[in-house]
């Protein structure tokens, strides 16, 4: 399996509930940039969190670290640039599961981010921008996990000799009309188990084994 890389921080997770108990924010009162993602995790735990169930929970607020991180320093927040970007990140560290767990999730997942994300209170202010529909999610996903067909084998050099044209094939071939297929999706994914031996530490290992079995 890939390096975890930012799934390793299963860390930053446990640390919630105590930046949540330290951290008070009288009204009015501006908060320093290198406090902003402490900020948006706490809002997402007193939120969002609470309305999703079992492994949904965890997911998605990786999933948010993963959107805050590839968004970093940026004023202006286009979440069709955004949202791929952080996919493209993500890429194989995770199985399957978790594109099809994000995708169930997103509406009130990008409801949060439209109501949070500009509401920090930042001398600066963050403006979101660029809506993205059910069909556009969906063909981002499609279009990340082709990728990811080819990123899990590892060969560099087929990497390289692959064209548009067989990506494009690649990922309509995952699709049923605009949605996601996930039968399909579990046909080109399950003959090679993902790995979670190699996960940085034992709760990650956990996650990833819990959506794995989803």
């Amino acid at each position: 399996m890939v390096k975890q890389g930012r799934f390793a921080k299963s860390s930053k997770l446990k640390q919630i509930k105590q930046i949540r108990r330290r951290m008070h924010h009288p009204a009015g009162r501006i908060i320093q940039p290198d406090q902003f993602e402490e900020f948006v995790l706490v809002r997402y735990g007193l939120t969002l969190k609470k309305k999703y169930k079992g492994t949904d929970k965890e997911t998605m607020q990786r999933f948010l670290m993963e959107v805050l991180a590839a968004a970093a320093g940026q004023n202006s927040w286009r979440l069709t640039a955004i949202i791929p970007e952080t996919f493209k990140r993500i890429n194989v560290r995770v199985p399957y599961q978790f594109y099809q767990r994000v995708l169930r999730n997103w509406d009130p997942f990008v409801q949060f981010l439209n109501r949070e994300i500009p509401a920090v209170p930042l001398k600066d202010r963050i403006v979101l921008s660029g809506s993205l529909t059910e069909e556009q999610l969906n063909g981002i996903i499609a279009s990340q996990l082709a990728a990811n067909t080819l990123l899990a084998t590892g060969n560099t050099q087929l990497l390289k000799m692959v064209t548009a044209e067989q990506t494009d094939s690649l990922e309509k071939s995952l699709m049923t009309g605009n949605q996601v297929d996930w039968q399909k999706v579990a046909k080109v994914f399950n003959p090679i188990p993902f790995d979670t031996s190699t996960a940085p530490d034992q709760r990650t290992k956990q996650w990833l084994d819990s959506l794995k079995e989803l």
